[in-house]
Order: C-alpha cells, then sequence, then structure tokens
C-alpha cells in the first residue's frame, strides 16, 4: 500500500470555545505529513471502514473536484465548521482536531478527512525562576493527539476523480438523541453507509446459517461447516500475501463459498443466493476477509443442556481422530473427545 499526502490542514474543532479554529495554511512539516500518512494508512485499512454512496444534499454534490483542490483549505474550512456545528447541538461526541488531506493511495486520488480526538496525558515542564533556580515538573495535557501507531476513530476518503466514485468511511457510535449511533456519514459527509467487512462477513455466515436450518433442521453441527469453509478461504487469501507491505490478490467471490457448502444441492444453492440478496450481497462480490471477524469463527462453541461449554477448532470438526459427533435417538448429539492429555 503506497500513500503519497500532496496537501494537508489540521483544523480545531474544540467545543470548549464557541467556534471551530480554523488554519489559513497548510501543514509542511515533512515529520506532522509522515505521522498524518501513517494514521491515515490504518483508518484505509481498517475492518471496520465502510464503503458508502453519497446522497444528493452532500457537501461534495454542491462542488467539484477542481474547485476542491484549488481552493482546499476554503473548502476544508466549510466542512470543518459543518462537523462543529454537529458536535455543538451532540455533547457526547469529543472534542479533537481534525487533518483534512489530499492524497494518492495506490495511484488514486481522495479527499480525505481523519478526527484525531484528544488524548490527556503528562509531559515534563521546566521553569526558569527569578531567583536563579530552575524546576522540573509533570504536567497533564489534555489535547494531545493520538500516537502514529494509533487508528483514528473516525474518518472518511472520498474519490476525486470522478468526485464520490469511492467512498469509503471509518464511524464511531456515540450517544446520540438518546441511543448509540453514528453520525458521520449521514450528518457530516452526506453519504448512504453500506457494510463493513466484519458485518458482511458475518451477514454472510447468518444466511448460510439460514439455509442450513432450512435444508438440514436444527442439528446444531452443521454451522461449523459455514466458519470452516470461511477460514480456508481466508488461509488461502492470506498465503498470497508477502512479507512486504503488498496486498494479496483480491478474494474469490462469494459464490466460490457457495459452492464449497452447497455444490451439489442446487435448491440450498438457489435459498443462498436469495438469503444474500435479501441482505443486499451479491454472489460475485469478493468474499470480506477481515482478520478478527474469522478469528471468531476459527472456534465454534458447543453447549450441554447442563450448561458444559466446550470450543472446537473447526480445523478438526470433521476429522474423526480426534472428535466424534453421535447422533442420539433422542434427537440430542453427544461429543466423543479424543486423544486428550492428562
Amino acid at each position: 500500500m503506497e500513500i503519497t499526502i500532496q496537501k494537508a490542514v489540521l483544523h480545531i474543532l474544540d467545543t470548549q470555545v464557541t467556534a471551530p479554529v480554523l488554519s489559513d495554511l497548510l501543514i509542511e512539516q515533512e515529520e506532522a505529513l509522515i505521522y498524518l500518512g501513517s494514521l491515515a494508512a490504518k483508518a484505509w485499512k481498517s475492518e471496520e471502514a465502510r464503503g458508502c454512496e453519497l446522497i444528493e444534499d452532500s457537501f461534495f454534490r454542491q462542488t467539484d473536484a477542481s474547485r476542491l483542490e484549488r481552493d482546499f483549505v476554503a473548502q476544508t474550512g466549510e466542512l470543518a465548521q459543518k462537523w462543529f456545528d454537529v458536535m455543538q447541538v451532540q455533547p457526547a461526541i469529543p472534542a479533537g482536531d481534525v487533518a483534512f488531506l489530499w492524497l494518492t493511495i495506490d495511484g488514486v486520488e481522495y479527499f480525505a478527512a481523519m478526527k484525531l480526538n484528544y488524548k490527556a496525558g503528562w509531559v515534563h515542564y521546566f521553569e526558569m525562576h527569578e531567583e536563579g533556580t530552575a524546576s522540573n515538573r509533570i504536567v497533564r495535557q489534555e489535547t494531545m493527539l493520538p500516537a502514529g501507531t494509533a487508528k483514528p476513530d473516525e474518518a472518511f476518503f472520498v474519490a476525486v476523480q470522478p468526485l464520490g466514485s469511492t467512498v469509503r468511511i471509518l464511524e464511531k457510535k456515540y450517544e446520540i438523541d438518546g441511543r448509540k449511533q453514528a453520525y458521520l456519514a449521514h450528518s457530516v459527509v452526506g453519504a448512504r453507509p453500506g457494510m463493513s467487512p466484519k458485518e458482511k462477513l458475518a451477514a454472510i455466515c447468518e444466511a448460510a446459517q439460514e439455509v442450513n436450518q432450512q435444508f438440514y433442521g436444527s442439528l446444531g453441527v452443521e454451522e461449523p461447516e459455514v466458519a470452516a469453509a470461511v477460514c480456508e478461504e481466508y488461509r488461502s487469501y492470506r498465503s498470497q500475501a508477502t512479507q512486504s507491505l503488498e496486498e494479496p490478490e483480491p478474494a474469490v467471490p462469494v459464490a466460490q463459498l457457495c459452492e464449497k457448502l452447497y455444490g451439489d444441492l442446487p435448491h440450498a444453492k438457489e435459498a443462498f443466493e436469495k438469503e444474500l440478496a435479501q441482505r443486499e450481497i451479491e454472489m460475485d462480490e469478493p468474499m470480506p476477509m477481515p482478520s478478527t471477524g474469522v478469528r471468531k469463527l476459527q472456534k465454534q462453541s458447543l453447549r450441554s443442556s447442563g450448561g458444559v461449554e466446550i470450543k472446537v477448532p473447526v480445523s478438526i470438526y470433521r476429522d474423526e481422530n480426534e472428535i466424534q459427533f453421535i447422533k442420539n435417538s433422542d434427537g440430542t448429539t453427544s461429543l466423543l473427545i479424543k486423544n486428550i492429555l492428562l
């Protein structure tokens, strides 16, 4: 992944005061641009970031790419004011600085912004007194920015050629109007949010489980088949990655997972496609491969009626040398665990 920042400006959105503190000049320090580039990379690659679509009254529908680039500082000031106005009426949204960027990611130009929420911290403070003595104190700072290794809580990226062709938004939920909800997409950017990779993977697994219920009944032991298939695709996907920053090849389409699960069951395949369509997921879409989402699937929990819970790695789920599922006449299932080390 290659990121180059062409322009950057920082505006202060501190709701302790009555107006945003807007900068008139671009950031020039090379170290600061490297810092912002590191944060931008983490925001872009976040598994919580969603693909979105601009709506008609979006800020970006009222301007164009050439104006954004030409009047970068002024345009970012307008957007910062809009952001600040939202924060003023929603006190749960924390104060912070917003870095607006004109940057290139893997050859594609984006107009981007990252909200750098303040963190409290401690710094040393040297003071020389009139009588010639010196003192070193520890002072609490309330407006420290995130470390360069951190991921911003909120960010957005809007492709500029053509403007809005790709929109990627990382949001955080706050207590707004009595419930936890995100605000950045609809209140600031003016976009209709899609699903993040984690949400999409969960929706695909949910669709497969619905189909399993239809065609296998509530046996309870078929769900790990879905997890095992996803984990297998993930291992294949990650094995393509090099030790450098290069990304692996695009993931296989969802249709390949469908084939793996229901290859000889045409009715189940059709039902799976319908379940996906209800969740607005197409069969030719690439499988989302969020590492944290897949990690949760690597072990499946089985519970007995008496409250005993066992976690079984999906990698051995069908290995009869390790475990064996025994279907009882009363409809329950017993689990035989082999090769136990005491």
